[in-house]
């Protein structure tokens, strides 16, 4: 190699210094890109005469609602329809005064269905409390008695359990040595045996060592692809 490691690094620094370089004289050009001055009057003076178009139209909005204004003062409400006007906003206060004493009597009676539904309720709830402890007291002799041949039950198959379990514990050692020892897999009718072979492992440092002495075992070593990232120092 002519160039060092260390020295491609210095030379990859020196190109990211260049591209920084590169981006500071970009934006420089960039800010010197200047809109001409002819363009400039232009926009002015277009800004300049839409601002008199406004202007222009506000003094013609101004002109024609002062007379609408004055048409409008011109018009005069009736005596007669300002009177009928009166009589229908008293008609209406007398209804709604009448609506109102309507809903307070609906009120009163959904707060009497309300205290009724509440009694009701109360008396339900005791009339099935006192059935539920009579309930209670009818069977708690029969759960009791249920509950206790339940635990003789248990009792008696825990013991026969544990010695089935025992038996089951001494065949499989039996059949898992005898398979051992035949070297070979045994299928039954609801119980497979399946034989499988230690797996070979070596010791890495021992065969490290071994491979000093003896270079042709090299070829059947393999060992991957390191990787490298660079970061900024």
């Amino acid at each position: 190699m002519n160039e060092t490691i260390e020295q491609k690094l210095d030379t990859l620094a020196e190109f990211h210094a260049q591209k920084d370089l590169l981006e500071i004289d970009k934006r420089k050009l960039l800010d010197d890109v200047k809109i001409p001055a002819e363009v400039e009057a232009v926009v002015n003076e277009g800004i300049k005469a839409m601002a008199d178009i406004e202007n222009s139209m506000r003094t013609t909005a101004k002109t024609f609602d002062a007379l609408i204004e004055k048409e409008l003062s011109e018009i005069v409400i009736p005596d007669e329809l300002t009177t009928k006007l009166a009589d229908l906003d008293r008609q209406r206060t007398k209804l709604m005064n009448e609506f109102s004493d309507i809903e307070k009597q609906r009120i009163m009676i959904n707060a009497k269905k309300r205290a009724n539904d509440d009694i009701l309720t109360d008396s339900i709830n005791i009339r099935k409390r006192g059935l539920q402890a009579e309930i209670e007291a009818k069977t708690k002799a029969v759960y009791a008695q249920v509950a206790q041949r339940k635990l003789e039950i248990e009792a008696e198959f825990s013991g026969k359990a544990e010695d089935v379990e025992e038996n089951i514990k001494k065949l499989e050692a039996e059949i898992k040595a005898e398979v051992k020892a035949g070297k070979k897999s045994v299928k039954g009718k609801f119980f497979h045996a399946v034989y499988v072979s230690g797996r070979i492992t070596w010791n890495t440092d021992k065969m490290e060592a071994w491979i000093l002495d003896h270079p042709f075992l090299k070829d059947a070593r393999k060992e991957g692809e390191p990787s490298i990232t660079l970061r900024r120092v």
